[in-house]
């Protein structure tokens, strides 16, 4: 069996045969006409009024958009969106699309064109900031911790958030809420709510067990971010849900709960598998661009696939990281990658990468990762990884092994174990 996976923007081929596969892999359908079904559902909403009812005698809007992290299909979806609020009256010099970056690194001028696609010369396109001096408080996350967001979020006088929902390794779903926050919101209270995930109180280092993808009840970091988006609620949310490789096969709008709430029960439905047999021998990629970019992206394949591994059992994980690590923010606790070393650093100031390396780090020790990617090797080996030039020398020495023996392929980026929900 001949595979190809997704390797930043081509595909890698790889000779499985002599193996007994088994794929694991997503039951959504392929993607479809992601602007067809944007309109449908900005015109049909799940409830409440459409966009056009929803703007229609307002002066100026502001669109929350994914940054170039995420996949969301912006240059056929944003257009839509666009033509909506100009039929209703608001001025495209009165428009602003707003690219919801969180603690992620901006694009840049050059590469936005391509992330939203074509926009009327009026459009204003910004990147978010979250330690611009300008964010506006609009209430309190938790008693000390207020929440800040762009002032334009604030002032605009109709608010649409774009966002893909899918899983989420800390927060449950990404999209839906947290384009708001932590999208744009301020640095300060994104570390403090995802500090959440770990209580290092009185040298403890417990995780949060429901901290977790699929999870949204009892979910400390979930429930806040529902909270947040209580504080300023976008008028309107429209929700997307990726294909089996990529592109929108769903799009829902209406109040974010609603939009939020029917895209959710559609990732379970597509994105969730039974666990039941787990392997002995997998090879995982990461969807190809932008999701193989970093490794701060690309970590969270590894995290899918490694729920499928038994303990000990070994990876064959591909993905570009031609990004590198992401940010510099995780360079710190790569320098010193052990638990105890990440943990102690941690204790002293939260800063969600590390925990993201203590996650990964966790994985190769559980695990043996064998990574073909674009990393330093230097870097990678420090981390646990054993990176490889060649993976189908990795794959002949499993034939030389464990001749016939049972692999699984997670080829198109994350699927997740089914979610106990009770």
């Amino acid at each position: 069996m001949i595979v190809k996976l997704p390797f930043a923007g081509d595909r890698l081929a790889l000779d499985l045969r002599g193996f007994r596969v088994r794929t694991v892999a997503p039951s959504a359908p392929p993607g479809r006409d992601a602007g067809a079904l944007a309109a449908n559902a900005l015109d049909s909403p799940l409830a409440g009024p459409s966009l056009g009812d929803i703007a229609r005698g307002r002066r100026t809007a502001a669109v929350i958009v994914p940054d170039a992290t995420r996949k969301a299909s912006l240059p056929a979806v944003l257009p839509t969106v666009l033509d909506r609020l100009r039929r209703a009256g608001i001025a495209d010099s009165s428009v602003v699309v707003l690219i919801a970056n969180g603690t992620h690194p901006a694009v840049g001028p050059e590469r936005i064109a391509s992330l939203v696609g074509p926009t009327a010369p009026g459009i204003l396109v910004i990147e978010h900031d979250c330690r611009a001096s300008d964010l506006v408080e609009v209430g309190e996350l938790r008693p000390g911790i207020p929440l800040r967001l762009h002032p334009l979020v604030v002032e605009s006088e109709c608010l649409i958030t774009i966002g893909t929902v899918r899983h989420h390794y800390l927060a449950g779903f990404g999209g839906g809420p947290k384009m708001l926050f932590p999208g744009v919101s301020g640095y300060e209270e994104i570390q403090a709510n995802h500090a959440l995930v770990l209580d290092l109180s009185e040298n403890r280092s417990a995780r949060h067990p429901l901290c977790e993808p699929g999870v949204v009840e009892g979910n400390p970091i979930a429930e806040e971010i529902r909270r947040a988006a209580e504080l300023r609620p976008p008028d309107l949310a429209l929700c997307l849900v990726e294909g089996r490789e990529g592109g929108v096969v769903w799009a829902g709008s209406g109040p974010w709960e609603s939009a939020f709430e029917a895209a959710i029960a559609n990732v379970r439905r597509w994105f969730e598998v039974s666990n039941e047999e787990r392997f002995d021998l997998m090879v995982a990629g990461s969807g190809g661009r932008p999701t193989d970019s970093t490794l701060i992206q690309a970590h969270k394949s590894l995290d899918a696939a490694c729920r499928f591994l038994k303990p000990g059992g070994e990876l064959l994980w591909l993905a570009s990281l031609d990004g590198g690590l992401g940010s510099d923010e995780m360079e710190p606790f790569v320098a010193e990658p052990t638990p105890d070393k990440i943990l102690a650093r941690l204790s002293t100031r939260w800063v969600q990468y590390g925990h993201t390396t203590l996650r990964i780090v966790e994985k190769t020790r559980q695990h043996r990762v064998r990574l073909h990617s674009h990393l330093d090797p230097g870097i990678a080996e420090r981390l646990g990884f054993e990176p490889t030039a060649d993976p189908e020398a990795v794959l002949d020495g499993w034939r030389e092994r464990c001749e016939g023996a049972r692999v699984g392929v997670m080829a198109a980026g994350a699927v997740l174990p089914r979610t106990r929900l009770t």
